[in-house]
């Protein structure tokens, strides 16, 4: 007994010293993968177009709105969202005396800003015919948000684009004539411009790149988190000689030679492979966008 004792103290006496040995000696020789440092994302407060009406703005919740936008944004994993948590910036401002808008964009290299230009939510109630006290309603709604993102480093606007949802409930027999949409109806319309806002700034910060080619086959650095669908048929572009203005030597951007398309064939989750159509001739590091 005494030796199988013995025995076991040995035992862990060796492995603490083969630990201490891995930690020490070994561990520091081994690789360390970089840290990869994701672009900061700002998602500055949303305006309101002089087209939406008084009475629609009492159903317009701008900050769940905003809070949907950076939720997508941030489950794309592609990104560093801007901390919005109210006690957060109030903390900030207190001690910076900043505002509001000075903290939600402060470091930040992409600034996302929107205005909503459209939105309708209505109810339509009319009375049943021959029946008393009976009504058919029918909820519907639009949400269109103009959007652009703007590269804080330069300064410019990188591009500009629309966001919009919509819904429509089929006819239901109520006792009731009056109300509005239920805020769920608002809810969705919002998570689907919020969505349509992520894939939007995945394509322009990260464009599609064709990473490898092999036969009719054409493999995207695009998986499950970049909004493809398949069968969706895609654009493939070439990139040229850059385009330099001759008198200010400001580069105005790459010139580009249209390919051909390619369809989407199979998600994976990190990488998308696509066919080529009409023996389209695609190589390493062509650009890759929806049309």
């Amino acid at each position: 007994m005494f030796k199988s004792a013995t025995r076991s103290i040995y035992s862990r006496i060796l492995s603490v010293l083969a630990g201490a040995i891995y930690l020490f000696v070994l561990a520091p020789t081994l690789p360390v993968q970089a840290e990869v440092v994701k672009p900061k994302i700002a998602v500055k407060a949303l305006s309101v177009g002089e087209k939406v009406s008084e009475s629609a703005r009492r159903h317009l919740d701008l900050e769940l709105l905003v809070n949907e936008m950076l939720v997508a944004v941030q489950n794309t994993r592609k990104f560093e969202v801007q901390n919005r948590d109210k006690a957060v910036l109030k903390a900030v401002r207190s001690e910076q005396m900043l505002s509001d808008e000075d903290v939600d964009i402060q470091g930040a290299d992409y600034i996302v800003v929107g205005t909503v230009q459209d939105f309708v939510y209505y109810r339509s109630v009319k009375p049943v015919p021959n029946i008393d006290n009976k009504y058919s309603r029918t909820d519907s709604g639009r949400l269109v948000v103009a959007a652009k993102i703007i590269d804080v480093a330069s300064n410019s606007v990188k591009i500009t684009f629309s966001l919009s949802d919509k819904f429509a409930t089929g006819k239901k027999i109520t006792n009731e004539k009056g109300g509005s949409p239920m805020p769920t109806h608002f809810a969705k319309m919002s998570r689907g411009v919020a969505a349509q806002l992520a894939n939007q700034l995945v394509d322009t910060v990260f464009p599609m790149v064709v990473i490898n080619t092999k036969a009719d086959s054409v493999w995207v650095n695009r998986g499950q988190d970049g909004g493809l669908k398949n069968g969706e048929v895609l654009q493939v572009y070439r990139t040229g000689e850059a385009l330099v203005d001759p008198y200010t030597g400001e580069t105005l951007g790459t010139e580009e030679e249209f390919i051909g398309k390619v369809k989407v064939d199979r998600i994976n989750p990190k990488f998308t492979i696509c066919k080529t159509l009409k023996g389209v001739a695609v190589a390493k590091g062509d650009i890759v966008r929806r049309p």
